[in-house]
């Protein structure tokens, strides 16, 4: 039961993660904080385990389509790497209450949610991914 919820939570996270470009945690997370009974600190470390194979696979395909911009992607990693090891390491210190660390996860995405629900579409940026118009007929008349 508990390895067929696991492949369940990791289809939904690649699945996600692959289409949306979510990070993996906002599914993993709450999945096995209540279908695996893991603790939220443990959760949130084993969701930063098992990001790391679902996002090379994501960002492998996305490569392939080029996709992907390398000069902001590497910018962010930069001080995500750094930030990342200060959060992890903040999370193990005593005072870190883990139901407080739940319900701050959980504020973090009803934010991201309303801000997204919310906010009205942007028009396209000018030499973005949409087809250029024809000014004029190609070809033969």
């Amino acid at each position: 039961m508990t390895t067929l919820v696991c492949v369940a939570i990791g289809a939904a996270m690649g699945l996600l993660a692959g289409l949306l470009g979510v990070g993996g945690g906002i599914i993993a997370v709450p999945a096995m904080i209540y279908f695996l009974g893991l603790g939220p600190k443990e959760a949130m470390a084993t969701s930063l385990a098992v990001i790391i194979p679902v996002s090379v696979a994501g960002t492998v395909k996305h490569f392939m389509a080029d996709k992907i911009d390398l000069k902001v992607a590497l910018a962010i990693a930069v001080g995500g790497v750094v930030f990342a090891y200060l959060g992890a390491w903040i999370q193990h210190q005593d005072w870190v209450n883990e139901n407080h660390l739940k319900k701050g996860f959980a504020l973090f995405i009803l934010c991201v949610a309303m801000k997204m629900l919310l906010e009205q579409p942007k028009a396209p940026v000018k030499g973005g991914s949409e087809p250029p118009v024809p000014t004029k007929r190609a070809g033969p008349r």
